[in-house]
């Protein structure tokens, strides 16, 4: 997925080594070898459900703040499709891969949710934009380039199969057009506070997998 402008691509630059820590994180080289520990995969996917639940809600809540119909219109069907998919992942995925539901958040679920419902609420529209892209834009990249090396056959081959979306693919670019326009159209002040609120996403991600990756999780 390509930045939209000179200002996306600067924040894509700003994060590149959060990203490139991220594609060489062993959850994503093991997730991709089909070699990773299933208590990982079972803490990273309980805990994503719940994290989706709370980015659905910062959705909404972006939508309202959006400065025009088309716009508005867009985050309340990111919402939507994000309700959808928490509903096929713990109707569909949990079962499939033997999992039990997460029934509290844990410790980088609590603060990157907590982060993204903050500035949905209390932020400008572009700092609240800025900070919900990275869920997009880094799953989106990441998913991409664990379908360029994933070996088959692979235990988590469904799960990776759902990386694979041109529809997902549309709404990232669509969201990163948005963050372009607002962005270009922004202060130095209010852009260093959209930069800044991407950057600490993007490291929330990261978090997320280093988390899962070494948890002593209970959900299977």
């Amino acid at each position: 997925m390509k930045a939209a402008g000179k200002q996306t691509q600067k924040m894509w630059d700003a994060v590149a080594c959060i990203y490139a820590d991220t594609v060489s994180h062993p959850f994503v080289v093991r997730l991709a070898q089909g070699t990773l520990d299933k208590n990982s995969f079972a803490h990273f996917l309980s805990q994503d459900i719940l994290y989706l639940k709370d980015d659905n809600l910062a959705l909404d809540v972006l939508a309202e703040k959006a400065p025009n119909t088309s716009e508005k219109q867009f985050f309340k069907l990111l919402a939507k499709d994000g309700l959808d998919i928490e509903r096929a992942l713990h109707n569909e995925f949990l079962g499939y891969f033997n999992i039990k539901a997460a029934e509290e958040k844990s410790p980088a679920i609590e603060k990157y949710t907590a982060f993204l419902l903050d500035h949905s609420k209390n932020s400008a529209f572009g700092i609240a934009a800025a900070a919900l892209l990275p869920c997009f834009w880094v799953y989106n990249s990441v998913g991409n380039h664990i379908l360029t090396i994933a070996e088959v056959p692979n235990a988590y081959q469904m799960w990776i199969d759902t990386y694979h979306s041109e529809a997902y693919e549309q709404y990232t670019q669509r969201f990163i057009d948005i963050v372009e326009r607002v962005a270009s159209e922004a202060d130095e002040e209010l852009y260093q506070k959209m930069l800044n609120a991407f950057m600490q996403s993007t490291q929330y991600e990261l978090d997320f997998f280093k988390e899962a990756m070494n948890c002593n999780c209970s959900t299977l």
